[in-house]
């Protein structure tokens, strides 16, 4: 299991429901077979390169207008704008401005972008699920007695349960809506690949994908669908923006490996102008692959990992007893001298040339196990699409080059100093 009985989780509606922390056996194996092959279909795959590559444009574009000014680029506020509007995007269809407002925000005197998003409580919607990150350490670490009786503390925690009923009838709203949608939609008429929309008809006579998981043959309820895309949102919206900063910090630190990821979109493709990507082409991309894996060693994505046992296991000497749950501490481990040669040093050919000689669970940058992360597939397909266009597009630099990376250390890690110069390649 993800982790121990935790009777906050359970409040939090994760100890039963979902992928993450559900300790129902059954409805976990469904709700994460059907989201992992929902998500690495080709179909569904394809369409988000594609949704991803408008998305990365529009930000490209708002770049150019402030390289003119001058402006500092302020990467990882970008990075979140942008991985809002694509995960909101891809996995229901429901366009959010994001990068757009941040953009007005900044261009406080030339002409403003008219995007605007179609998810009248869109903006509402991410804050909260950045509150419900933040609730879920509180409510499982805190004993309910704690929470629920020390003046301040027993506020925090209403808070939290408001926050928790508010996204949880926003979302039970928007699965009913768009199942009318589909219910009125004529068979013959195609429908976007979206998260949503696949989940929707999973085991009906429209079927995008005909995914099966042993008996399972019904249609899922607006209730587990509710609890999976929750979880898409709590788990997607800042950890691949996140690794994407700290990725655009060591290439600009390293203007040796910049280059070498613009070589490579070249060799793959041909050009460098606007080029043709597809997901046929994303097994080629070794180097920038290996980019991405070097940043996620030095900094992972999460900061810690769990595992609960099912039963007592003794474990080099330790007796570990059932119910406990294991913090592994990701940083460290992938840090570790005794596993990787200077460590402290970014160098993406560790993961080209001694890649078959790590040790096996040293570098672990989506988990391990049957509870392994279930998007890493969609997530690879949104950072290979934007780096191979980032590259494509601008040079980079660091407004202070001597700076080393500073961060906010919490479950999901965040830089917070990415600050660059941006100019267009000539």
């Amino acid at each position: 299991m993800r982790t121990s009985y935790s009777e906050g989780v359970d409040e939090l509606g994760l100890g039963t429901k979902g992928m993450v922390l559900n300790r129902n056996i059954e409805t976990w194996n469904i709700n994460r077979r059907f989201f992992i092959q929902s998500t690495s279909s080709p179909q569904f795959l394809r369409e988000a390169i594609n949704l991803s590559s408008k998305i990365n444009d529009e930000i490209f574009k708002y770049w150019k207008i402030m390289e003119k000014e001058g402006s500092i680029i302020k990467f990882s506020d970008w990075m979140n704008a942008l991985g809002t509007d694509i995960v909101v995007t891809t996995a229901t269809g429901k366009r959010m401005s994001s990068t757009a407002d941040l953009f007005n925000k900044l261009n406080t005197e030339g002409k403003k972008s008219e995007i605007k998003g179609t998810w009248e409580n869109g903006l509402i919607f991410t804050e909260s699920i950045y509150i419900y990150n933040e609730s879920m350490m509180f409510m499982m670490l805190l004993p309910p007695f704690i929470r629920r009786n020390i003046p301040g503390i027993k506020s925090i925690n209403k808070k939290f349960l408001d926050n928790r009923d508010w996204i949880n009838n926003e979302l039970e709203k928007m699965v009913y809506e768009k199942r009318k949608e589909i219910e009125k939609t004529p068979l013959n008429q195609p429908i976007e690949a979206t998260i949503l929309n696949l989940l929707i008809t999973t085991n009906t006579e429209r079927d995008l994908e005909k995914i099966t998981v042993g008996k399972f043959d019904r249609p899922l309820t607006d209730d587990e669908i509710s609890s999976i895309l929750r979880e898409v949102f709590t788990g997607g919206l800042d950890t691949t923006s996140n690794t994407l900063s700290f990725v655009t910090f060591y290439i600009a630190k390293n203007r040796d490996v910049y280059l070498k990821m613009r070589d490579e979109v070249l060799k793959v493709y041909g050009t460098l102008e606007n080029p043709d990507i597809t997901l046929e082409s994303f097994d080629k991309l070794k180097y920038i692959e290996a980019v991405i894996n070097e940043s996620i060693r030095i900094f992972p994505t999460l900061s810690f990992m769990a595992r609960a046992a099912i039963e007592d296991v003794e474990f080099d000497g330790y007796v570990i007893k059932a119910d406990t749950t294991v913090y592994t501490n990701l940083k460290v481990l992938s840090n570790n001298p005794k596993y990787f040669k200077d460590p402290e040093i970014f160098n993406p050919d560790r993961f080209l040339n001694d890649k078959n000689s790590m040790e096996k669970y040293t570098f672990l940058p989506f988990g391990y196990g049957a509870r392994m992360c279930p998007g890493r597939i969609w997530a690879m397909v949104q950072m290979k699409t934007f780096l191979v266009k980032f590259v494509s597009t601008f040079d980079i630099e660091l407004v202070d080059k001597d700076s080393n990376i500073k961060y906010k250390y919490a479950t999901a890690n965040r830089p917070v100093n990415v600050d660059l110069y941006i100019k267009t390649r000539k």
